[in-house]
């Protein structure tokens, strides 16, 4: 008796043991990974703010570059440096930030111009690197005038508007008085340094490390003193009585009655099930053997058959890439040989109209027609090797700033000559609040143009077409609508117009002409730039279609 109760005092005393270590092992291990955590998180905070504020002062830089000019500009044209530039103004912008703030923001070079200006040992050393190409930042939690602060240093790269006063000749001296120092466009001039405060993020961490232990603790006490529990009254004492019947059975007393061992049935059980569940498992492993074999040939003979099938597609997908290559090279190719005879006969033809000779009403007319059906022709070329090249993945957006009033009115000289022709009416409005937009200029030429040039080949004579554009601020867009007085479309066709290779209305290949390729390649050039089009027609009195151009030009002024 007193035997079983030593060994019953030694296993609840092991129990006791395992769970204390658990809880030190995990409060410990809590305590270690919260405060890593923490400094992590708090870390990519203020790594991912200092980000910001150096795109926004990079922003600074960027405006002050694109509006020099128009600062050293007086308003008679005359050139008048103000001693307003990027450095100034970023210098500036940053005391006016570490006067409101904790934050540091200078802009730091091996040799600057001022000594104020010179990098510190983190600073020189994150030069080193950008100047080695082996990083392209530096950040991290250092010590700065005996405090731990967070420290960001990103490069500045000489542009080609910054030649004037840092590029050749070597040595003379700028428009700030500063000798110019012989610079290359894409060399390292200098860095942009942010050092910032962490104490308020270091009181957060030990707070929240402090908490995260004392709520951590509870649970894990509490589940350990379950878990002491439980483990005693279903595991430990139900042993115990297992120990004392099978010492009875060494004994030999084989009239132990193992019906009467307390506890759940799974160890009242085990003695009794163990030998047949034994032999019920060697059973179950030869069948399942078997089985696995089975199946495995099987999974072997599917793979086969998929693998196959697998080879067929890829022949069959590389079959219709080539069949779609050939088509599209074949489109490209021929539209590019028809342009060149093309736009010669359209030179030509303006060499031989604008020819001081007296010529026939019926000679002048024909070298209209010449002229007109040689431009439209051109226009259907172009359209057809644009879609070439959409399908071809070789059309790429080149995105550049430009002003809405200079392509319309490139435009509307462009195309002038075909309303003339036909007696319409060709009017344009570009309100005042249109910002300068950054786009693909080429690509939103071409939407322009083929709206318009599809407006005017849709209107009868004494007709009207007008383009109108402006400025949707709440939803940062521009927007282009071309009116027409033309045929209009039918609604039942409204959802085909922009298809390739369609018109509304079949009978306008015989009396309009066309390749039914406009509108779709107005669609594709859209879409390229993210916008969208809508078209409102009523028919026999025209069409409005307007074209939205997404411009991230929200709160600037036009």
């Amino acid at each position: 008796m007193h035997a079983i109760l030593a060994k019953k005092m030694k296993l609840r005393g092991k129990t006791t043991i395992i769970l204390i270590v658990l809880l030190v092992v995990a409060v410990a291990l809590n305590v270690v990974w919260s405060d890593y955590t923490q400094r992590e998180q708090a870390e990519a905070e203020m790594l991912e703010k200092a980000r910001i504020l150096t795109y926004e002062m990079d922003a600074v830089w960027e405006f002050m570059d694109m509006n020099q000019a128009r600062i050293d500009t007086d308003s008679d044209g005359t050139y008048n440096f103000k001693g307003l530039y990027c450095a100034i103004a970023g210098k500036s912008i940053a005391k006016i930030l570490e006067r409101d703030t904790n934050y540091i923001i200078q802009y730091t070079n091996l040799e600057p111009r001022k000594k104020a200006s010179m990098s510190d040992e983190y600073e020189s050393d994150a030069i080193r690197m950008f100047k080695e190409g082996t990083a392209n930042e530096k950040y991290g939690i250092e010590t700065y005038e005996d405090q731990e602060v967070f420290r960001y240093v990103s490069p500045i790269y000489l542009k080609e508007s910054c030649l004037d006063c840092h590029g050749d000749p070597k040595g003379e001296l700028d428009a700030t008085g500063y000798p110019k120092e012989g610079m290359e466009a894409g060399d390292l001039i200098g860095v942009t340094s942010i050092i910032m405060p962490i104490d308020i993020y270091m009181s957060g961490i030990q707070d929240n490390v402090t908490r995260q232990i004392g709520y951590f603790s509870f649970i894990v006490i509490m589940v350990i003193l379950i878990l002491y529990f439980a483990i005693t009254r279903m595991i430990t004492h139900p042993l115990t009585e297992v120990e004392s019947a099978v010492d009875q059975i060494e004994g030999g007393n084989f009239e132990v009655d193992l019906d009467g061992i307390k506890g759940n049935g799974e160890i009242k059980d085990l003695a009794i099930k163990f030998d047949s569940m034994a032999k019920q498992l060697r059973t179950l492993y030869n069948n399942l053997e078997g089985q696995v074999e089975m199946r495995t040939a099987q999974l072997e003979s599917a793979n086969e058959m998929l693998e196959e099938q697998r080879s067929q597609l890829a022949q069959v997908n590389e079959e219709l890439q080539a069949e779609n290559q050939y088509k599209s090279d074949f489109l490209a190719i021929m539209s590019h040989e028809l342009r060149t005879p093309l736009t010669s006969i359209i030179a030509f033809t303006e060499i031989w109209q604008n020819a001081n000779t007296e010529r026939s009403e019926d000679e002048t007319a024909a070298v209209k027609e010449v002229k007109e059906n040689g431009q439209l022709l051109l226009q259907m070329v172009n359209n057809i090797l644009e879609m070439a090249r959409v399908e071809a993945g070789r059309t790429d957006l080149i995105m550049e700033p430009f002003d809405m009033m200079d392509l319309i009115g490139l435009v509307e000289r462009s195309i002038g000559f075909l309303a003339d022709q036909r007696h319409i009416a060709l009017t344009t409005l570009v309100h005042p609040d249109v910002p300068i937009i950054t786009a693909d200029w080429e690509k939103i030429r071409r939407i322009v143009e083929n709206l318009t040039s599809n407006a005017i080949k849709f209107t009868r004579k004494g007709g009207s077409v007008h383009i109108e554009v402006s400025y949707d601020e709440r939803n940062e867009r521009l927007a282009i609508a071309v009116t027409d007085t033309g045929i209009g479309i039918k609604e039942e066709d409204l959802p085909l117009i922009f298809e390739r290779f369609t018109q509304s209305d079949k009978s306008s290949y015989r009396r309009y002409g066309g390749s039914g390729l406009g509108l779709a390649v107005v669609k594709e050039l859209v879409e390229m730039h993210e916008g969208s089009i809508e078209v409102e027609s009523t028919y026999k009195q025209g069409s409005t279609f307007t074209v939205f151009i997404p411009t991230g030009n929200k709160g600037e002024e036009g």
